[in-house]
């Protein structure tokens, strides 16, 4: 049974939200595109607050006091790199959306800190579930983009892409080189829980469960928590994301959500 889920299945309870609602930056140099996106957020009623900046101006100008979740639209010319790395450090949630993404995009912005990244086009009902995921310690893709991680990457991306690609040691060889611990933390991410759940599992602090999973990544030579969820669940469950049907619901995007392969 697949463990990737969908964001209704993470903060829906009822028709209730099942966690406070978080307060929202949207940052979008298109002022047509900020206005929509804009609105589409206030109007969702899942969200304590929203403001909006042109991403053209100095992040240090933003009003970013109290806000859980920046929404950041990247254009295919634009490197906001440096911008998820400055909002990362302050404890802020970032959302990407955008459009063109590369299997390299992504790798550069899950590693700047971004917690999230989205196809941007016409169905955005989804956003506002996307935006309350992510706060809550939860990493968000869209299926569209899941796709990438499938596909036989670089030479450069390590032994775990190696045995993807079928040049390398099999993942459950890799897998075995990690201790009992790391493999048991990456099992609880990859079967739903978050960082805090798993520290709670296993009676260690959240910074302990990140240093496993620092020490896994290094060891299986990748270079984020998603992929290190997507092995195992791989391994352990049989799941493979390119073969995983990509429903709709009324037109809307169905991002996939992996529980706790956040930072």
């Amino acid at each position: 049974m697949p463990r990737i889920r969908a964001p209704k299945d993470v903060w829906l309870a009822d028709g209730e939200l099942a966690e406070p609602a978080p307060r929202v930056l949207l940052a979008d140099h298109d002022p047509v595109s900020r206005h929509v996106l804009g609105r589409v957020l206030d109007r969702s009623g899942r969200l304590a607050g929203v403001v909006c900046v042109d991403t053209r101006s100095p992040w240090q100008e933003w009003p970013l006091a109290q806000v859980d979740v920046a929404v950041l639209a990247v254009g295919p010319q634009e490197d906001l790199t440096r911008t998820v790395r400055e909002l990362a450090a302050r404890g802020i949630r970032i959302l990407m959306i955008g459009v063109d993404w590369t299997r390299q995009r992504l790798d550069g912005a899950f590693a700047a800190g971004a917690a999230g990244c989205l196809v941007k086009d016409a169905r955005i009902e989804g956003l506002a579930a996307a935006v309350h995921t992510v706060a809550h310690d939860h990493t968000v893709l869209s299926p569209e983009l899941l796709g990438l991680y499938a596909r036989a990457p670089r030479p450069s991306a390590g032994r775990a892409a190696a045995a993807r690609a079928g040049g390398g040691p099999s993942p459950e060889h890799l897998l075995g080189a990690l201790t009992d611990r790391e493999r048991e933390v990456l099992a609880l991410l990859s079967d739903g829980l978050s960082t805090a759940e798993t520290a709670g599992a296993l009676r260690v602090s959240p910074a302990t469960v990140k240093s496993h999973v620092s020490h896994a990544l290094t060891k299986l030579g990748l270079r984020n928590r998603l992929e290190a969820v997507l092995l195992i669940q791989r391994v352990l469950h049989g799941h493979h994301p390119a073969a995983r049907p990509q429903h709709r619901a009324h037109g809307a995007p169905r991002p996939l959500v992996a529980r706790g392969a956040g930072a």
